[in-house]
């Protein structure tokens, strides 16, 4: 059951003129924070939802890191995770996502036009969302500062549904590391009381600086806890298992089988069955490319490591579970790639906060 935040109702002031003619003064109680409106002058209350995803607990433990095969994932080593940590259960959807930003910009930590949703928080301006692009599905009205979903007018997404589709429950694309980063942060900062943020939003955007592992808040998965989580506990190939992908298994570009994209655009969160089934976790291969928190680094070398947080910096942030454009190769557990953090139409996300740290 997903949690929310609140229930959408709007509440317009012309139901209760006795209220507007006279002089009074609403005040709204925050905490310790009290902040008072003149009646007269409002014209409508408006509470809006905001869907925090669906989240299950991977326990810490030893795994190999890298199969000898997989793209970037030829070196093999031991890791050691010492924390238990929450994953999301499917990648963050275009509803919560666009939920989470219309919070942000009504409270002021984003900025939007029609074309691009940027950062405005510790004096970053770095662009989280690509709305100008076809593929959004995330769309930004100026005129009454509200955000909005629609189907994607690309060929691809309508080849794939000429009927139409639904594009709440389908995984936010077009999508910055950035803004992957900035969601998880948003989260934190709406928990009632408010989390410690992860993401420091300059430089090198380091995460509780550098240490991953030991953030209060909602945060990407590190590349070890990614791959971990998605061959748990066996060190299997593929998140189902040994046996080879298919079209029942995964949404991806079926090359060596049917010779085309099983669906050719992305599908709803949770189209398919859970794998790895015992965590429960679902679309850790196909359907959208997975942000993690580490800059990428191709080769990790063969030395055993705990709780890996990676590069301080780089040029290329890694990217994890292969696409609906990508060949069964991408969707092996162990199997990277190095794109930089910037949006794309199979890029998304899912969020990750340690237990306990």
């Amino acid at each position: 059951m997903r949690r929310h935040m609140a229930v959408i109702a709007i509440l317009p002031l012309l139901l209760l003129p006795s209220l507007c003619q006279g002089g009074w003064t609403m005040r709204v109680h925050e905490g310790a924070t009290t902040t008072q409106f003149s009646v007269a002058t409002v014209d409508s209350i408006t509470f809006f939802q905001v869907t925090v995803p669906d989240m299950v607990v991977v326990p810490a433990g030893i795994f190999t890191m890298g199969d000898g095969v997989a793209d970037c994932g030829v070196d093999e080593r031991e890791v050691t995770l010492t924390n238990d940590f929450y994953l999301g259960q499917h990648e963050v959807t275009n509803q919560e996502y666009m939920e989470a930003v219309q919070w942000a910009y009504d409270n002021g930590y984003v900025t939007a036009t029609t074309s691009s949703v940027r950062d405005a928080m510790d004096g970053s301006t770095v662009q989280l969302l690509d709305l100008d692009d076809s593929d959004c599905e995330i769309q930004f009205n100026s005129g009454t500062g509200t955000f909005y979903l629609r189907e994607s007018p690309s060929n691809y997404a309508q080849n794939a549904y000429p009927g139409g589709y639904d594009a709440s429950d389908h995984p936010v694309k077009e999508v910055t590391w950035y803004g992957a980063a900035r969601y998880c942060d948003w989260l934190s900062l709406m928990q009632d009381p408010p989390l410690s943020r992860a993401y420091q939003h300059s430089g090198g955007w380091l995460c509780n600086g550098h240490d991953p592992y030991g953030a209060e808040g909602y945060r990407l998965p590190t590349d070890a806890e990614w791959e971990y989580a998605a061959q748990y506990n066996d060190d299997r190939i593929y998140p189902w298992g040994d046996e080879a992908p298919d079209c029942s298994r995964a949404n991806f570009y079926d090359y060596y089988g049917s010779g085309d994209c099983c669906v050719g655009w992305t599908s709803p969160v949770g189209s398919y069955p859970d794998a790895p089934a015992a965590l429960g976790l679902s679309d850790m291969a196909g359907n959208v490319w997975e942000w993690c928190n580490d800059w990428h680094e191709c080769d990790l070398g063969t030395g055993s490591e705990t709780n890996p947080a990676g590069e301080e910096s780089g040029p290329y942030r890694v990217f994890r579970g292969g696409s609906w454009t990508y060949t069964d190769y991408y969707l092996r557990c162990a199997s990277r790639i190095t794109p930089p953090p910037g949006p794309g139409s199979h890029g998304g996300f899912r969020v990750a906060r340690t237990v306990d740290p």
